[in-house]
């Protein structure tokens, strides 16, 4: 018999809101705004929730937990996956320390759960080709800033049978994002049925998503489809994919409005 779940994929930014990521950004967590944040995933009524952005750290000695207390908040199960850390810092002085990272929000229970860190390309690769239209346009990861380098990571879950797994591909440079999907499609094998649900920073018909032409994509528009626009600046990159399994009613909820940056893909996966 088969079974449907209502899923959701957002980057929630952590709750700082939407704008230019500022210093000390981890100052800025709102739990007002985090609260906010569950209040309309709950109106969604979705039975799997998958999370980008999502910190947990100590905070001058509070603790901040973006999705355990989503996950109370909505009665949810809960998974943490995280490779990224970073010290917290007031002024000069290290006051505490995080990670930042993916979570998974699930009605029923979760299994076979893992963290797999992705790849990042090597010191001498160009972030982006010489000519593209970027600041970083040939110039090697050994020389740009650190912000383009931040680890990422795939989080697994099994559910209901279902392979769930989402990510937080790299925001700058196609190269490693291809490097990232590649591992993606890796780690999920020859695995069926399955949901691919995250910020991949491509547009579906990026070089760098061929890792997955077998899949089904969610949307049912082409790739310029404004339906797919997922971000408050105009881009697509917020993606469902399947294998294996059905996609229904795949869309995006803009009058989640400025609670992050993003807004949430809903969708109906059958399998």
């Amino acid at each position: 018999m088969a079974a449907t779940l209502r899923v959701v994929t957002w980057n929630i930014r952590s709750a700082i809101g939407p704008g230019p990521f500022p210093d000390r950004w981890w100052s800025r967590i709102d739990a007002d705004r985090l609260r906010a944040i569950g209040a309309f995933v709950s109106t969604l009524d979705a039975d799997l929730v998958a999370l980008q952005e999502v910190t947990l750290a100590s905070r001058g000695g509070d603790v901040v937990d973006n999705a355990g207390d989503l996950a109370r908040q909505l009665s949810m199960n809960v998974r943490y996956g995280a490779v990224r850390t970073f010290a917290v810092r007031d002024d000069e002085r290290v006051t505490g320390a995080g990670c930042f990272g993916n979570a998974l929000l699930s009605r029923r229970p979760m299994a076979d759960v893992r963290t797999i860190a992705l790849p990042m390309a090597a010191p001498d690769a160009l972030v982006e080709p010489p000519g593209a239209d970027h600041p970083a346009a040939g110039i090697r990861y050994a020389d740009a800033p650190d912000t383009i380098r931040e680890p990422r990571c795939l989080l697994m879950a099994g559910v209901d049978g279902l392979v769930t797994g989402t990510a937080h591909l790299s925001h700058i440079g196609g190269g490693e994002r291809l490097l990232q999907a590649e591992a993606i499609a890796a780690a999920f094998g020859d695995a069926t049925p399955a949901v691919l649900l995250g910020d991949l920073n491509a547009a579906i018909d990026a070089p760098e998503l061929g890792a997955f032409a077998t899949w089904t994509d969610g949307f049912e528009g082409p790739p310029d489809d404004e339906a797919r626009i997922s971000t408050d600046d105009g881009y697509r990159i917020d993606q469902v994919l399947t294998r294996g399994a059905t996609v229904a009613g795949c869309e995006v909820r803009r009058d989640a409005g400025d609670l992050s940056d993003h807004y949430p893909v809903l969708a109906e996966v059958t399998f």
